[in-house]
């Protein structure tokens, strides 16, 4: 508490040099945290008082030097090799470091993946791997892909068994998952033997690019753990039902345990929450339009997908359940995990857009025409932001379908109770 005491006077007072000597000590002394701190916190308290300060001197010591540099490079424009050149006597004391910063500024900075390569030879990594020789062996893996090397693959490979160390395992199996994504191979990440066990990055691309066969695979295979299979018959069951696999959907709708839960968020799907496998099976959230349960509406789909009340029944169930803007209909931006297109055939549903289309049609029954307006019009409510996906259409065009419920269907229950158009 006292040694905290004075980082905090010296971080008041403004004394960047003794705060900046304090940290060192912690970081070369390789124990954890000062009085119960973990390693993020006291990474936290480093980066908040001594490295984001604009106001800040440049740090003395190699490492968190280092750390400047690194940050300064992710806007490369305002950071030249020159400049880093300029802090060689700075880094006398630990040339590796320096050795490395410049192999890292050729390829963030100055696209050269090849100066990479000639400047981190090909070695046998053995465990423990040192940060910094970690670090470097990450470095020229980067390089090797951004040259579309063939020898990517066998590198990662190679660097596992050696990231022992914190943090290091999931780095190289995150460069491997993106690896095999890029090439095509999703069936490697999720092969028997598959090297990949993170169950966070094969979560990622289960719900973001797996096709039906592989999500229905993992659903069923119980050598697995429990969570991802579970996100795997969620995720296939979700895609089924909103890009129109409505037998497929009625098929699988029997993997879904009894004692299945219906609570949780039904859009994106965390590592730890409980799947809502439930929501498919339940009799009680169907939403206002009189419908049955889900099965009967995707069986009925299934066999007539055109069947206005059907859709229409869907559509109710989906925002009665709060799957409008789900997260699984979302890409990623690259080349971040899981931002290839999906493999699962189909494209995202937006009911607004059946209401559209069933209001459009004149064959439409007139209680289901009045309801797809009814509908229509409250997705813009109450902010006049279109909330249930699709083509957003102006205002007078909401204007109109709300006229047209009120003169056409004057006696029906969606007419009485539509009192705006936003």
């Amino acid at each position: 508490s006292a040694r905290g005491l004075l980082r905090r006077v010296y971080w008041l007072g403004g004394r960047t040099k003794p705060l900046a000597d304090a940290y060192v000590a912690i970081l070369t002394a390789g124990t954890p945290g000062p009085g119960g701190m973990d390693d993020v916190a006291l990474l936290d308290e480093i980066d908040n008082k001594l490295l984001m300060p604009s106001d800040v001197a440049p740090a003395s010591d190699p490492l968190l030097l280092a750390v400047e540099d690194l940050t300064r490079m992710r806007d490369g424009s305002t950071f030249r090799r020159a400049d880093l050149e300029a802090q060689r006597p700075s880094f006398a004391s630990n040339t590796p470091l320096f050795e490395y910063l410049l192999a890292a500024h050729d390829f963030y900075v100055g696209n050269k993946p090849d100066a990479v390569l000639a400047a981190i030879p090909a070695v046998a990594p053995k465990a423990p791997m040192s940060h910094l020789e970690f670090s470097r062996q990450m470095l020229r893996g980067m390089a090797l892909e951004a040259q579309k090397s063939p020898g990517a693959r066998d590198h990662w490979i190679a660097l596992l068994p050696a990231a022992v160390q914190p943090l290091q395992r999931p780095a190289v199996e995150l460069a491997l998952a993106l690896h095999d994504e890029q090439a095509g191979k999703l069936d490697a990440v999720f092969a028997a033997d598959s090297p990949i066990t993170n169950a966070s990055m094969r979560e990622i691309l289960l719900r973001k690019i797996a096709d039906a066969d592989l999500l229905r695979r993992q659903a069923k295979d119980t050598t697995l753990p429990q969570h991802e299979r579970d996100v795997a018959l969620y995720v296939l069951l979700y895609k089924e039902l909103t890009r129109g696999h409505y037998a497929d959907f009625v098929d699988d709708l029997a993997l879904v345990p009894a004692d299945a839960p219906a609570d949780g968020y039904p859009g994106d799907l965390g590592t730890t929450e409980t799947p809502p496998l439930g929501r498919f099976t339940q009799t009680a959230t169907l939403g206002d339009y009189g419908c049955g349960p889900l099965k009967e509406t995707a069986a009925l789909l299934a066999k007539t997908p055109t069947s206005p009340k059907a859709q229409l029944c869907l559509a109710d169930f989906l925002r009665a359940n709060g799957f409008d803007d789900n997260m699984l209909d979302s890409q990623p931006k690259a080349p971040q995990l899981g931002s290839t297109p999906s493999r699962f055939k189909g494209k995202p549903y937006a009911r607004f857009e059946v209401y559209k289309a069933l209001i459009a049609n004149p064959k439409t029954p007139a209680d289901d025409r009045a309801y797809a307006l009814y509908r229509a019009v409250n997705c813009y409510a109450p902010a006049q932001i279109n909330t249930c996906g699709g083509e957003d259409v102006p205002q007078k065009q909401r204007k109109a379908w709300f006229q047209e419920l009120k003169k056409r269907y004057p006696n029906s229950k969606w007419a009485k109770e539509l009192r705006y158009y936003w």
